[in-house]
């Protein structure tokens, strides 16, 4: 039966129980409106929880694909169990296999361990020996490699912690692996990228060393250098540190600049269309230098030009000798002419000379003693002209055969025959020291021959215009190896200035007076010597000076 307003009477069960003190609602005696309000916060609890659980597994789903993206993966490692009871889909992927691959495979370190290579496999082993040791906040990790089923080597970070675990259940280890491949990949890369570059700068560097190449950058608001390399700085006989420390301005290093072209210098440095430019310069030494300079501006920086110079002392050395060649083929040419027309007329000179005397010694000619006299002074001059004239053929003769071997001695005893008249006629005393073997050289006996002449014709000249009272020239030739032989030509003159010690050997360089020589001779006869595989050395002695031969031998 039901009360009035729809509201149900307790039953005689209901009633039963109450009065007997059975089970009781944890709400009784609470009226609908404070029911209502327990119902409404366990409801907000309820939402407020699932909105926890929707983060957390946001959260969750975002770290694991952090995980994924960095390649890092975490295993739960028993250590009662020997083997992971946990490992992520990033783990197993990271070792090429998948979740459950992976749990049968891998049922123990020793199986584990069979994957990383042998030559890191004792320090992974004993890594895993001390994580027992430490404590579960040790930052201690380990780096290694494993092999994967496919064969492929990966390159691994591991860093293993003791987890809290209850009472009964054995240790427990929170395993975190990262894969490193790619980045070992982007390092070997890098490390080859790097040691590629640093060996094309060193071939630059070298290349540049071989070409006499130097560079430098010069800052125009500064009016000095921002910096040079070490061959800029060794082209002018300087260190790098020293050179900057040195030439800190554009006037001291308008100093290095021969004085000669200094003004052409300045002309250039201030012209906006010039961009190259050759000039001398002074070395340390006091060496003039033939270079090249090259101006590079950049438009994105016009305050600085970026600058290479390079010594083209040796191109210029041989356009010399290239002009020297030519007008030494000229002017044996014109010798050799001269010499054959010069020698018909003293030919007829010396006969008609000779046929006086003969007439004379037979008495069909009444001749006086001091014409006799003056016609022997016709007949030395005549024999003195027929040697110059010899001389020029030496110098006119081109050697057009192949090299070949031949007695150094016989190309000694040509040139002392014929020069002995002209030096005896000059007064000066000649020593040529007996050469007792045969030394065999390979070459043209010609040439050879040119260049002796040349020395003795200049030690005859430095003798004469030395002034001194003894006049004495000596040839010499000695043996120190088997290998090479000396020739040297010494006279009493008054010796090579020092400063000309270095240079004496260019073209077009010599010690006469303007109109005297014309700075050929010594330089052909280098590179005649040169061209046989020998060399040649200019030096004073405390009697004059010296310039040796030195030539390789022949051997038997």
């Amino acid at each position: 039966m039901q009360q009035q307003g729809g509201s149900s009477l307790p039953t005689n069960e209901e009633k039963a129980d109450e009065n007997n003190g059975g089970p009781q609602s944890p709400h009784a005696g609470k009226s609908a409106r404070e029911l209502i309000a327990i119902i409404d916060q366990q409801d907000r609890q309820l939402s407020n929880l699932h909105t926890h659980i929707h983060k957390a597994n946001v959260i969750r789903s975002s770290l694991e694909q952090a995980a994924d993206i960095a390649d890092l993966g975490h295993a739960i490692w028993d250590d009662q169990l020997d083997r992971d009871i946990y490992v992520s889909d990033v783990m197993a992927k990271i070792l090429g296999m998948d979740v459950a691959t992976y749990l049968e495979k891998i049922s123990s370190l020793e199986a584990y361990a069979l994957l990383v290579v042998e030559e890191d496999r004792e320090a992974y082993l004993t890594y895993e020996s001390q994580v027992e040791h430490q404590s579960a906040h040790s930052d201690s990790f380990v780096e290694y490699r494993v092999r994967i089923p496919n064969g492929q080597i990966r390159h691994l970070k591991q860093q293993t912690r003791l987890l809290p675990t209850e009472e009964g259940i054995g240790p427990q280890y929170l395993i975190v692996m990262q894969d490193l491949t790619k980045a070992r990949q982007a390092e070997e890369g890098l490390r080859k990228g790097q040691e590629a570059l640093s060996n094309s700068v060193a071939l630059l560097r070298l290349s540049a060393k071989i070409a006499n190449i130097g560079h430098a950058i010069w800052n125009y608001d500064l009016n000095t250098y921002s910096e040079v390399s070490e061959e800029w700085a060794g082209i002018f006989g300087y260190e790098q540190s020293e050179f900057l420390n040195k030439f800190a301005t554009f006037e001291a290093d308008l100093e290095l600049v021969d004085p000669a072209d200094r003004q052409r210098y300045l002309d250039y440095y201030n012209s906006e269309e010039d961009f190259d430019i050759e000039y001398k310069i002074v070395r340390r030494d006091g060496e003039i230098r033939h270079v090249y300079q090259l101006y590079h501006y950049d438009a994105a920086n016009p305050s600085q030009a970026f600058i290479t110079l390079q010594d083209i002392t040796e191109r210029k050395r041989t356009e010399a000798n290239l002009i020297q060649s030519s007008k030494m083929i000229t002017l044996g040419e014109m010798a050799a002419g001269m010499a054959h027309e010069l020698n018909q007329p003293l030919n007829a000179i010396n006969i008609a000379a000779e046929n006086i005397s003969q007439q004379a010694a037979r008495g069909r000619a009444d001749v006086p003693d001091h014409i006799l006299k003056k016609i022997d002074r016709i007949k030395e001059q005549v024999f003195r002209a027929s040697s110059i004239t010899d001389q020029m053929r030496i110098f006119g003769r081109e050697a057009k055969e192949k090299s070949y071997a031949f007695d150094l001695k016989d190309a000694v005893n040509n040139v002392v025959e014929l020069m002995e008249p002209q030096l005896k006629l000059d007064e000066i005393k000649i020593l040529v020291e007996p050469i007792a073997n045969q030394i065999m050289i390979w070459g043209h006996q010609i040439r050879l021959e040119q260049v002796l002449l040349n020395l003795v014709s200049n030690a005859n000249f430095a003798i004469k215009s030395g002034g001194k009272m003894q006049k004495m020239l000596s040839i010499a030739v000695s043996q120190e190896s088997e290998s090479w032989v000396t020739l040297s030509v010494s006279d009493t003159g008054a010796g090579i200035p020092e400063a000309a010690l270095k240079r004496i050997f260019e073209p077009f360089y010599t010690t006469k007076d303007v109109g005297v020589g014309t700075g050929l001779g010594l330089s052909v006869s280098f590179g005649i010597v040169h061209d046989m595989g020998g060399n040649m050395i200019a030096e004073n002695t405390p009697q004059g000076a010296r310039i040796s031969v030195e030539l390789p031998i022949i051997k038997a």
